[in-house]
């Protein structure tokens, strides 16, 4: 199964039939405890028009498979027939990614004593039991007892951070021995004056403190290594509309080893963050760089003098921006 195809979005009102029907599968409902049971059409139609923004249609294609709660607490269903594929595994991933981005610390969730597929669930995203509970489940018609846990931003970054293997190529956090290898690529004149922060002279302290982001949220920082070796970064900056910029190690030159990381990375990380647009600049000199940008999707959209460190003033460069629905 292609997990490209999964897309978390609005509940629509087309989506009646598909939640209904889910919520008439005995297993699934049972261990939902706010639904009532049995559930009707006009039930769905109610919770689609009143659905918050901390709602999320899980999707297949355009089919609805589940739905994901991101509010007071963390819940998460999927449709029959959906179940054990890894779907909510993934949809969970995309939706934490974005909640901790926005600035949360924290979230709780619970689920009932023998719902072991959620616990399961849980114990990966790697949330933490805190209390035992009494809850009042509507389809049951009586309290049940259940397990209260706790996911912290920390907890949850220091096991899904973003980690992408390609044919070639891992491509993960940056780690404190990975600095002297970035710090030769960077510091060599002809990827310094490629780059906006980085001369040939700078120390390896200096080059840390500009490569030194997490690789769960922006500002992130993503390593790119080829048969164990550091050959390269992709960044993507915090803010409004958040640049995207990378590089690589002149001796991988050649090889469609730029086009293979940028392009995993940036797939990833618009999975992940769900961005509405994101820009990149690029010295009108550096055709392979705006090759792979073009590749990808983004769209040239105006001409600007940008400054480098590695160059002796500013120079001519090509603003680009890329927003959903532009991937080629």
């Amino acid at each position: 199964m292609m997990m490209q195809s999964l897309r978390l979005t609005r509940p629509w009102p087309e989506d009646v039939e598909a939640i209904a029907a889910a919520m008439a599968d005995w297993e699934t409902a049972r261990w939902l405890t706010v639904v009532p049971y049995p559930y009707a059409e006009a039930d769905a139609r109610a919770f689609i028009e009143e659905a918050g923004p901390d709602e999320y249609a899980i999707r297949m294609g355009e089919g609805l498979v589940g739905m994901l709660r991101l509010g007071d607490s963390f819940g998460i269903w999927m449709a029959p027939g959906w179940q054990g594929r890894g779907i909510a595994r993934r949809a969970a991933l995309l939706a934490f990614t974005r909640f901790f981005a926005a600035g949360a610390d924290g979230i709780g969730a619970r689920y009932l004593d023998g719902n072991d597929r959620s616990a399961k669930l849980l114990d990966w995203l790697g949330f933490r039991p805190v209390e035992r509970l009494q809850i009042n489940s509507r389809p049951l018609g009586r309290d049940a007892p259940a397990q209260g846990l706790h996911l912290s931003r920390g907890d949850f970054e220091a096991r899904h951070s973003i980690a992408i293997d390609t044919p070639r190529l891992r491509i993960d956090a940056v780690r404190p021995d990975d600095m002297e290898a970035l710090h030769r690529i960077v510091t060599r004149p002809e990827v310094a004056r490629m780059l906006l922060r980085f001369h040939p002279d700078m120390s390896v302290d200096e080059v840390t403190q500009i490569l030194t982001d997490g690789a769960l949220t922006p500002p992130l920082r993503l390593a790119v290594r080829h048969a164990g070796r550091v050959i390269g970064a992709v960044g993507l900056s915090a803010g409004t509309v958040p640049r995207l910029s990378y590089f690589l190690d002149p001796e991988m030159a050649g090889q469609g080893i730029g086009q293979e990381m940028v392009a995993a990375s940036f797939a990833e990380i618009v999975a992940r963050l769900d961005p509405p647009q994101i820009e990149a600049d690029v010295f009108l000199d550096n055709l392979p760089s705006r090759n792979v940008l073009k590749n990808l999707g983004f769209r040239r959209s105006e001409d600007v003098a940008i400054t480098s460190l590695g160059r002796n003033g500013p120079d001519q460069a090509a603003l680009y921006r890329w927003r959903p629905g532009t991937i080629s």
